[in-house]
C-alpha cells in the first residue's frame, strides 16, 4: 500500500505519529531533535511500520529538498534501531534502504551524507559482512576519487578563493609564503570527510570476528594516505577511522596470516602525534590510546612500538592546547602504570632526538612544549644515563634561547638551568666557560617578567652548584650595574602588567590608569587579535648560530625591567644563599625604590615586596 492510501485511511494515532515524523524534515534543529525524540519514544505496531516506511520510501525518492532527505534517513535508523530486523525486512524497506543509502552520497548538502554513511553502518549491523562486502568497493571508489582535487570541475567558491589568493601573492610582496599552505591546510575537499566517515560507520557497526574476515591492506593504505593528506580535516578523520579500524584488529593484513602491520600503523600515529594542528594530534592521541587497548598481534609486543610511541606521547603532556595535553596525560598513565621513569629512561636516545627535533619544529607551542620536555628529563631521570645526550641538547636549547616567541625562551631558559647545573663541567666542555652567563643576562633583563623571573631562578641554582666565586661576583656586579640604571629610566615607561597589582581585589592600590590619547594608542586599538592554534603568523626559531636575539620583533628592555629581573635574582639568591645577602645588596634594593618618576614604579615595588 503507497504513503498516500495509508494517509487517506489514517487514525487519530496516525495522525500524531505523522505529525512526530513532519518534525523530522523541519528547518530548524531543535525541531529535528525532538521529532528524534518522540520517535524513538514511541512503540510502533506492525501496521505503523508500514506507514514509516512507506514515508520514508516518499522522502528519499522525492528529494525535493536536503530536509526532506535527511528526516527520511533518521527515521529509517531509528526503526533499525527499534524495530525487529525481520518484520522490516517483510514489509520491504530493507532492500530499498541498502540502494538508496548509497545514492544519497551524491546529495550536495553533508549533513545528508553524513546520515547516509550513518544508514550504511546501520544496515551493515543487521545484515553482516555480506553487505558490507557489497558496499565496500563503493566506498573505497569513493574515498580514492575524492583524495585529489578534480582540476576540471567546475569551479566552487573556495577555488575561486584559491585562484584570489594566488593573485594576490603574485602582486604582493607582503603576502606571507605560508599563505597557500594554509589554503590547502583548511579547505573543504569534496565529500572525501563524509566518505571516510562513512568507512568508519561501517566497520564499527560490524563485529571484529566479521572484520577480521575482510581483505584490510586497500582500507589500510587509503587511509594511510588520508593521514598524509595535506588538508588537516582529512587527516583529522583519517586518525579517527584509523582508531575505530585498530579496534577491529586492523593490524593484521589479511583475514588468517600472521604477517602485520603494528609498526607501521604506530609509525603513522607518531606522526599524528607531532601534527601542527591540534584537532589532528587529539584525534592521533585517541587513535593511540585505542591501540595500547588492544592486544598486540601475535609475535609482537608493546616493545615494538614503545620507541616510536613514547616520545610524542610524552611531549603532548606539556602541549600547549589544554584538551591534548590533559588527554596526553591522562593516556600516559594508563600506558606506563606508573613506570614512566622507567620506560623514558630505556628509550631515552629516541626520546633526546624526538625533543631536539621538535625544538625546530615551525609552531612555537611545539618549540615550548619541547623544552619543558627536556627539562623534565634533566630533572627526574639519572644524570648518568643522560651524559652522552648532554651536548646534543645544549645545542637544542641554546637554539631556543633566541626564540621570537617568549615562552619559548622561558622554557629552554628553565631547561638550560637544570641542564647546565647537573652538568656544570661538561658545560664547560662545551665552550661555554662562564656557563652561558651572557644568556641568562639576557633572559634576566627581558621585558616579560615571567622570563625575567624564570632566569632568576636558573642563575640560583647554576650557582648553588658550582659555587663558583667568580662567576658569583659576575651576577652581583650586573645587579648593581642595572639597579644603578633606574636613574635613567624615562618617564613614559612600557612594560607587561603584573596580574597582582591589576586586579580588583586587595593588593590593588597601586593600579595604573591611562586617560586621553595615551588610552586610545593606534598601535594597540582595532588591530586583530589571534587566539591559539589559529591560523596567525607562526613566531620565529632561534638561530643556530649561538642563539642569539639578532634579527627578534621585541621591544628592548627598558631600564626598570632590568632592575626588576636584578630585584628577581637578589630575591632567588637569598634564599639559596641566606649568608650571602649583604647590607650592600639590600642598600641596592632600597636604592632601587627611591625611583618613583615612572609609569610602572608599582609593577616593581610589588617585586621588592615579594
Amino acid at each position: 500500500m503507497s504513503y498516500s492510501s495509508l494517509v487517506a485511511i489514517q487514525t487519530m494515532e496516525a495522525t500524531n505519529l505523522l505529525s512526530t515524523l513532519e518534525l523530522l524534515c523541519a528547518p530548524k534543529k531543535l525541531d529535528r531533535e525532538k521529532g528524534e525524540d518522540q520517535l524513538n519514544n514511541v512503540s510502533l505496531t506492525s501496521g505503523e511500520v508500514k506507514l514509516v516506511s512507506s514515508w520514508i520510501e516518499e522522502k528519499l525518492e522525492g528529494l525535493s529538498n536536503w530536509e526532506d532527505v535527511f528526516g527520511g534517513i533518521t527515521a529509517a535508523i531509528i526503526l533499525l534501531r527499534n524495530v525487529d530486523y525481520r518484520l522490516l525486512v517483510d514489509v520491504g524497506i530493507v532492500g530499498k534502504l541498502e540502494d538508496q543509502a548509497v545514492e544519497c552520497h551524491d546529495n550536495p548538502e553533508f549533513r545528508v551524507r553524513i546520515a547516509a554513511g550513518q544508514l550504511m553502518g546501520s544496515l551493515c549491523r543487521h545484515a553482516g559482512l555480506s553487505l558490507f562486502i557489497r558496499y565496500l568497493p563503493t566506498v573505497i571508489q569513493g574515498v580514492v576519487t575524492n583524495l585529489e582535487r578534480n582540476t576540471e570541475a567546475p569551479v566552487s567558491e573556495a577555488e575561486l578563493s584559491l585562484r584570489e589568493l594566488n593573485l594576490a601573492k603574485e602582486c604582493s610582496t607582503n603576502l606571507s609564503s605560508s599563505s597557500l599552505s594554509i589554503f590547502h591546510d583548511t579547505a573543504g575537499w569534496k565529500n572525501l570527510e563524509t566518505w571516510m566517515k562513512c568507512l568508519q560507520e561501517m566497520v564499527s557497526n560490524l563485529p571484529s570476528k566479521d572484520f577480521i574476515k575482510v581483505d584490510r591492506t586497500i582500507i589500510l593504505e587509503l587511509i594511510f594516505k588520508a593521514v598524509q593528506h595535506v588538508n588537516r580535516f582529512v587527516r583529522e578523520t583519517g586518525y579517527d577511522v584509523l582508531s575505530t579500524m585498530i579496534s577491529r584488529h586492523l593490524c593484521y593484513t589479511e583475514p588468517e596470516a600472521k604477517e602485520a602491520t603494528y609498526v607501521n600503523v604506530a609509525t603513522q600515529l607518531a606522526k599524528g602525534l607531532s601534527d601542527n594542528w591540534s584537532q589532528v594530534r587529539m584525534a592521533a592521541s585517541r587513535a593511540v590510546r585505542t591501540l595500547f587497548e588492544v592486544d598486540p598481534p601475535s609475535g609482537y609486543t608493546r616493545d615494538d612500538i614503545y620507541p616510536i610511541l613514547l616520545p610524542a606521547m610524552c611531549l603532548n603532556r606539556y602541549y600547549v592546547a589544554e584538551g591534548v595535553r590533559i588527554y596526553s596525560q591522562d593516556t600516559w598513565c594508563r600506558v606506563t602504570q606508573g613506570e614512566g621513569r622507567k620506560l623514558l629512561g630505556q628509550y631515552l636516545v629516541s626520546a633526546v632526538d624526538y625533543y631536539i627535533q621538535q625544538s625546530d619544529a615551525d609552531n612555537h607551542a611545539v618549540r615550548e612544549a619541547s623544552c619543558a620536555s627536556m627539562a623534565e628529563i634533566v630533572t627526574k631521570l639519572d644524570p648518568n644515563l643522560l651524559l652522552p645526550c648532554v651536548s646534543k641538547l645544549l645545542d637544542a636549547l641554546i637554539v631556543c634561547f633566541g626564540d621570537e616567541s617568549w615562552p619559548v625562551r622561558d622554557a629552554a631558559c628553565v631547561a638550560l638551568g637544570s641542564l647546565i647545573s647537573t652538568f656544570p663541567n661538561e658545560t664547560r666542555a662545551a665552550g661555554y666557560d662562564n656557563l652561558m652567563a651572557t644568556q641568562f643576562l639576557r633572559n634576566l633583563s627581558d621585558s616579560i617578567p615571567s622570563v625575567r623571573d624564570g632566569a632568576a631562578k636558573s642563575i640560583a641554582a647554576i650557582l648553588k652548584s658550582v659555587g663558583d666565586q667568580n662567576l658569583f661576583q659576575h651576577y652581583i656586579n650586573h645587579i648593581v650595574e642595572k639597579i644603578d640604571g633606574l636613574s635613567k629610566q624615562p618617564k613614559e615607561s612600557h612594560g607587561a602588567e603584573s596580574s597582582r597589582v591589576s586586579g580588583k581585589g586587595p593588593g590593588a592600590s597601586h593600579v595604573t590608569v591611562h586617560s586621553g590619547d595615551a588610552a586610545h594608542d593606534s598601535r594597540h586599538t582595532d588591530q586583530v587579535m589571534y587566539s591559539c592554534g589559529s591560523l596567525a603568523p607562526k613566531l620565529q626559531k632561534g638561530r643556530k648560530g649561538g642563539g642569539c636575539h639578532n634579527g627578534l620583533h621585541q621591544r628592548a628592555s627598558e631600564p626598570w625591567e632590568e632592575a626588576d629581573g636584578a630585584i628577581r635574582l637578589i630575591g632567588q639568591i637569598s634564599d639559596k644563599f641566606p649568608n650571602r645577602v649583604t647590607d650592600d645588596l639590600i642598600e641596592q634594593l632600597l636604592k632601587g625604590c627611591e625611583h618613583r618618576n615612572y609609569t610602572h614604579y608599582p609593577y616593581f615595588l610589588e617585586t621588592v615586596c615579594n
